[in-house]
């Protein structure tokens, strides 16, 4: 657990010196390098376990990872920051586009539900390749934003 906690401090660090050596914002570096670097392990379990047979521990795999991500990943920070504090609300959070990558994200998953409702739980190429695509349109987006 240290070495996941390091290594993360680590990356996060050097992705921050990346973006100010070659003048992109945080953001762009927080939904492309960040984020890809992040989900890398979980699309690494999910492929193999999708190759083995076994489509659902892949989507689980994916959607256990996320979960864990903003239920733990956001939760625990704040318990930590509310506690030292002393329950303190935290007044210095940016919006740089939050609403907007939650509402994306709420998006996504009723996409998915309804395609898996709809195909009776089979997935199909042409479902990829959308996801693919809204993942690019997204990308464009988020740093088109950020360029405004």
């Amino acid at each position: 657990l240290l070495w996941l906690i390091v290594g993360s401090l680590v990356m996060v660090y050097s992705l921050e010196q990346l973006a100010a050596l070659i003048g992109v914002p945080d953001a762009i570096m927080g939904v492309t390098l960040s984020a890809a670097g992040t989900s890398l392990p979980a699309y690494i379990a999910s492929r193999i376990a999708a190759e083995k047979g076994f489509g659902n521990q892949a989507v689980a795999s994916v959607f256990g990872s996320n979960t864990f991500n903003i239920c733990v990943g956001l939760g625990l920070p704040w318990v930590i920051y509310s506690t030292v504090m002393g329950f303190d609300p935290y007044h210095d959070l940016e919006n740089d586009g939050i609403l907007e990558s939650i509402l994306v994200l709420a998006g996504m998953l009723l996409i998915f539900v309804v395609l898996m409702i709809s195909t009776n739980f089979v997935l199909v190429k042409w479902h990829a390749n959308l996801f693919i695509g809204l993942y690019i349109v997204y990308i464009i987006h988020a740093v088109g934003q950020v360029y405004r």
